[in-house]
């Protein structure tokens, strides 16, 4: 059974084209054999590109073996990093690890009120120049659907 296994996988190639299974998993080729070994309903499927995967289907007997396409699990581990705090003007507050960026970002006073939305920039950096002095909080609005909450401390010039 291995030498014939072996030759099917170097002929699939030669029997399916390129299947696009998601848009992150992409098979190289792949096809469906029927009655190879005479009419007995056995039916095996290869893939080349991925794990292979061969079905072997007779009668009421079915055996898959491999996997096709593995499990995509979304990244959870990031690190928000802000500093300097305590600051004078501007910090820098970003997201790093997983592709995860910032999408906004709201200025919030210590009773709960919104002073501002601010939008992310190039180099990160969130000018707090015109605020007074005092204890604030920024919520940060991931492109992961999280949010995280910093506390900041603006000091006088």
């Amino acid at each position: 059974m291995k030498p014939l296994f072996a030759t099917l996988m170097l002929l699939a190639p030669f029997f399916g084209v390129a299947q696009k299974i998601t848009s992150h998993v992409t098979n190289q080729a792949g096809d469906d054999l029927h009655d190879l070994l005479g009419p007995s309903n056995l039916v095996v499927t290869v893939s080349v590109g991925e794990t292979a995967i061969t079905t072997f289907t007779a009668n009421n007997f079915i055996l898959t073996q491999g996997f096709l396409q593995p499990e995509i699990l979304p990244c959870g581990e990031y690190e928000l990093t802000y500093y300097p705090n305590p600051t004078r003007d501007d910090m820098i507050v970003e997201a790093l690890g997983c592709d995860i960026k910032i999408q906004s970002m709201q200025l919030i006073d210590p009773w709960g009120r919104v002073i501002t939305t601010i939008s992310p920039t190039k180099d990160n950096k969130v000018y707090l120049g015109d605020i007074s002095p005092g204890v604030y909080f920024i919520k940060v609005f991931l492109t992961n659907s999280f949010t995280e909450t910093i506390k900041i401390a603006k000091v006088s010039n």
